[in-house]
């Protein structure tokens, strides 16, 4: 049955189609001014904010033939050299499962691209990075001081609004949501950012099967080099990001999630400051593969705007080149449910590397 079920999915995939073909009406503005999202394709995007700037996992490498899964996967560095946009401002890159998708081009652009960022992510994640290596050297490529792993009393619970979150800043430090600076050490500032890691789920491929499933307990001896080796995890975060003023005030709060997933996975709680959410990314894969997405997520986070990623098939395709989709979606299923939450029009889908500007800030 698995090789059945790998096999159609595969085939399904090889045939690629034009956005505008599928219904969707694809943004691609560039250069705009701060404070802006800018979308690097798959499940990656990237804001500067007040000297520093969040990440969240950027890929380019993209293995694979055109429209086709690959069997083997190797990060791209002139892909990452070509793409990777400036990020020697960033201090925190979230990922949020250890699928090769979300975390495959994470340790070369920690290296290489953002000297300052933490990493923060599952322990299956942590397990996963601490295998690469430089060639001839024996040192970690991320230092493990940069890896950050929330425990599980610092994950926000399924279906529990009522416990509260942590949240992980982007310097030093963390707290509960609701308590105050003085409750931490003094000396250096938090950050201008800040993230509440949140438990979610990763929906199936197809017939809401996961064919990359499972998790590691230990550090691996070498990097994963075939695809079913980038497990899972135990964890699949959503993430709660919030921009703060020079006070460790939210001006602007951001809900990412990192996969589609079925109600309540990734709610966020209820939150001290009652501060909407301004924007709401969605992953749009799989979204299928779940009941009432993003329906019963929308109806939660209420935000302003709603933004699409995700979405691009990303089996060997170039980051430069005009994004394509796969017909496993059905776009206008997708694009029904998020009208039907009263988003017409206040929705976004955004052409790999493009930028959209903040909503006015609630």
């Amino acid at each position: 049955m698995r090789i059945i079920l790998t096999l159609f999915f595969v085939l399904l995939l090889g045939c690629t189609h034009s956005p505008a073909s599928r219904g969707l009406k694809v943004d691609n503005q560039r250069g705009l001014p701060e404070p802006k999202l800018q979308y690097l394709g798959v499940g990656g995007w990237l804001i500067h904010w007040g000297g520093e700037g969040v990440l969240i996992a950027p890929m380019f490498s993209n293995p694979g033939l055109p429209g086709f899964p690959p069997i083997f996967v190797s990060a791209d560095e002139k892909r990452i050299a070509d793409y990777m946009p400036r990020a020697d401002d960033v201090t925190m890159l979230l990922v949020g499962h250890a699928h090769y998708d979300h975390l495959l081009d994470v340790p070369r652009i920690m290296d290489r691209y953002t000297p300052k960022a933490r990493v923060f992510g599952s322990e299956t994640m942590a397990h996963i990075l601490r295998a690469h290596r430089s060639e001839n050297d024996p040192r970690p490529l991320v230092d493990p001081a940069r890896i950050v792993e929330p425990g599980g009393a610092e994950i926000a619970p399924v279906g529990l609004p009522g416990v509260r979150g942590t949240w992980f800043y982007s310097i030093r430090g963390r707290m509960r949501d609701g308590d105050t600076a003085q409750n931490l050490p003094e000396g250096q500032p938090l950050g201008r950012i800040r993230a509440m890691p949140i438990a979610s789920e990763h929906a199936g491929h197809v017939f809401r099967y996961n064919f990359l499933p499972g998790a590691y307990d230990d550090d691996l001896g070498r990097v994963p080099t075939y695809i079913r080796d980038w497990k899972l995890g135990h964890h699949t975060f959503a993430w709660l990001i919030d921009l703060l003023d020079e006070a460790g005030r939210p001006v602007y709060r951001i809900h990412f999630q990192d996969s589609a997933a079925n109600p309540p996975y990734g709610f966020p709680p209820l939150l001290a400051d009652s501060k909407a959410v301004d924007v709401e990314i969605l992953c749009a894969a799989s979204w299928n593969q779940v009941d009432y997405y993003p329906n019963g997520l929308l109806q939660v986070t209420r935000p302003s705007l709603v933004l699409l990623g995700h979405w691009e098939n990303f089996f060997g395709n170039d980051p430069g080149e005009p994004a394509r989709t796969i017909p496993l979606l059905n776009y206008a299923g997708l694009i029904e449910n998020i009208e039907d939450a009263g988003y017409a029009g206040r929705y976004k889908v955004l052409e790999p590397l493009s930028e959209v500007a903040f909503p006015a800030p609630r």
